[in-house]
């Protein structure tokens, strides 16, 4: 039985000691300053280098998803090792990185390279990741893998949250490349987009991270304590806000924090958190006789 390989790409928030840790290969996005300064995100530039580059120049990148030929070259390498890929993709609605990847899949044999669609952006494309790395761990064949994953994403809340004070006066750029990755504010799959004052200090004490927050609350009976990820661009301060509220006033086990450039995708609201966790699953009438059997 060939070996896993999981792929996803750049904009998922994954903490790096993970996909170090892991072997996670990330197919890097485009990221163009003033139409002729292109980098790839994580090889040529970090992410807290990119959000310097906008606290310095005033400007938002353009960000656009990799090509069909990214993709076959950095799949080609796990498949002449004897490994199957799976590739998890951003939201498809978002981004043309899942239509380009199952191009790419084409290329070789069939089977050998999967595509999943994680309808999330970047820390829920993460959540997806880590939870197909647990599953894989465990000697599955990507078949089931995927089948656990769908299941999974079905069961995944996600908010993004989009800041309407400070840096939301960050102009956008114009630039030249193709498939071009485009605002949250479209996606229409079942995360929500959020916008209002992202703030939390004594200044001000309430804003829309505390809405997400009294959300949590309500629901952490049902939530899956394991695990949750906060992705922030230019947001540090909130996001370690959220992370001490959820750890003081829940059972949740983890809290990631991850830098992002996801909330540069708003060009006219850069500032940005997205909250990701998964939900319980339901346990039907049926679901609880094959438990009892």
């Amino acid at each position: 039985m060939s070996l896993l390989q999981i792929f996803t790409d750049s904009l998922a928030d994954l903490p790096i000691v993970f996909i170090e840790q892991h072997q996670i290969q990330l197919v890097p996005v485009y990221v163009v300053f003033n139409n002729d300064r292109v980098f790839k995100d994580k090889v040529d530039v970090s992410t807290e280098q990119i959000c310097k580059m906008v606290l310095e120049q005033g400007r938002v990148p353009g960000i656009a998803a990799p090509s069909v030929n990214d993709f076959i070259s950095a799949f080609t390498p796990a498949i002449f090792a004897g490994k199957d890929v799976l590739f998890i993709s951003i939201a498809s609605e978002l981004s043309p990185a899942y239509k380009n990847a199952v191009a790419a899949a084409g290329a070789f044999p069939s089977g050998r390279v999967c595509v999943i669609d994680s309808a999330s952006l970047s820390s829920g494309t993460a959540l997806l990741v880590i939870q197909a790395v647990r599953i894989a761990s465990k000697g599955f064949q990507v078949t089931t893998v995927i089948e656990r994953l769908q299941q999974y994403r079905q069961n995944m809340k996600f908010t993004i949250l989009l800041d309407d004070t400070g840096t939301s006066s960050i102009r956008g750029n114009v630039y030249g490349l193709e498939n071009r990755i485009i605002s949250p504010l479209a996606l229409r799959s079942e995360g929500e987009v959020k916008t209002g004052r992202i703030r939390a200090d004594d200044k001000y004490p309430t804003s829309v991270v505390d809405v997400i927050l009294h959300e949590i609350l309500e629901n952490q009976h049902e939530l899956d304590s394991n695990l949750v990820i906060i992705s922030q661009t230019l947001a540090q301060r909130p996001a370690e806000y959220l992370k001490a509220k959820l750890i003081e006033m829940t059972r949740i086990k983890t809290v990631l924090i991850t830098p992002s450039i996801c909330g540069l995708l708003s060009r006219t609201k850069p500032r940005s958190l997205a909250v990701s966790y998964l939900m319980k699953p339901i346990k039907t009438k049926s679901y609880k006789q094959e438990e009892v059997k």
